[in-house]
């Protein structure tokens, strides 16, 4: 099922939104400083290297999530949202409901999955 103009307008500017909040997590995180500069002992070495890590990852994370949001508003855009991009059948609304980034069909998605984990 397709979704109708008003449906994808207030997805986008969902999206937009979300960006917006993205665009502002990565700033601070990417300005925020994790080591005070003071003498640390080991144990303090190892909480400011193990939160350094999980920072890192949280970024990492925050900006694939972002450049997904903009690849699903460029396809909005494009006419192309809700298309899957693997077998070019149309994304159930249900997913897109859930996951309005998504750019596969549930089934083209666990099969791209199943290839990663072997």
């Amino acid at each position: 099922m397709k979704l109708s103009k008003a449906d994808l307008e207030r997805l986008k500017q969902d999206l937009l939104q979300r960006k917006l909040e993205l665009e502002h997590e990565l700033v601070s995180l990417s300005s925020e400083q994790m080591v005070d500069g003071q003498s640390q002992d080991d144990g303090d070495q190892v909480v400011s290297i193990t939160m350094e890590t999980l920072r890192n990852s949280l970024q990492d994370t925050e900006y694939q999530e972002y450049s997904n949001i903009l690849a699903a508003i460029e396809a909005i855009d494009k006419g192309t949202y809700g298309i899957c991009r693997e077998c070019g059948e149309q994304i159930s609304e249900n997913r897109l409901k859930y996951n309005p980034n998504a750019r596969r069909c549930l089934g083209c998605q666990e099969r791209a999955e199943g290839k990663e984990f072997r």
